[in-house]
Formats: C-alpha cells, structure tokens, sequence
C-alpha cells in the first residue's frame, strides 16, 4: 500500500512542477500595463524612426500570441502600407503599442483604426504621431 501511496505522491509532484513551470513560461509572455510616462517614449521614439506612421496605445495588448488579431485586423484597412513592418502592423506588448505603417499620400482614417483594434480585442485608448517635431496624441473611441 505505501508503494502506491509514494508512486501516487510522485506523480502529483510531478504534475505539479510540470503546471509550475508552464505557468511561469505564460507569464514570461504577458507583460504588464505600462505607464504612459515610458509609453509617450516608446511612442515618440518609434514615430521617429519611421516616418509615414501613427502608433496608437491598445489597452490590453500585453500577449504577442493573442495580440495577432489585431495584426490581422488592422492590416486590411486601405491606408496601411503592407511593404513595411509586418504586413504593415508592428506591435509592443510590453509597451501596449500598436505601429502602423501608413502608404504614401494616404490618410489616417483613425475611427476605422479604432474598430479594428476593437474588433480585435482590445480597448483603443490614444494614437500618437509626429506634427512638426513633436509628439501630438488623440483619444480614439471605436465606433
């Protein structure tokens, strides 16, 4: 009887270092919600660096498996340039930004930006850009 009870302890122990170690490795993944301060940084420093793009904060968007969706969504709209990023889109999950490439001569349309990232998943909060060298922000709302 206590073999069975030992080899029953073993495997239960087992199991749970096995759920330990997956759970650990899930969370290594999901990063935690950024301050704006850090956020309006990355944002700025990112538009930057890429001209003819906007960057937009995603409440939510902390997970880059789940964060797909919204790669997926917002790479339709007819003013993103696909040539760049990826498929367009490029996304920070530790920062909860969403970059997108726009086409040359093309206009941000930022309600459609907004219900793509809505349809997604996620709550679109601000888009950033650059106007006239300095970081300019915009509350979004998905309609």
């Amino acid at each position: 009887m206590s073999n069975i009870l030992s080899l029953k302890l073993l495997t239960f122990a087992a199991i749970a270092v096995l759920a330990s170690a997956v759970t650990f490795a899930i969370d290594e993944d999901i990063s935690p919600e950024a301050k704006e301060s850090d956020r309006r940084v990355a944002a700025e420093a990112k538009l930057k660096a890429e001209s003819s793009s906007v960057t937009l904060y995603a409440k939510g968007l902390c997970c880059p498996s789940c964060s797909i969706g919204v790669r997926k969504m917002v790479s339709k709209l007819d003013f993103v340039d696909r040539n760049r990023f990826n498929k367009g889109v490029e996304l920070d999950t530790k920062m909860q930004l969403v970059s997108v490439a726009v086409r040359e001569g093309a206009n941000v349309n930022y309600d459609s930006l907004a219900t793509a990232v809505e349809k997604a998943g996620y709550n679109p909060v601000r888009a950033y850009s650059i106007d006239d060298g300095a970081l300019k922000t915009q509350s979004l709302v998905a309609r």
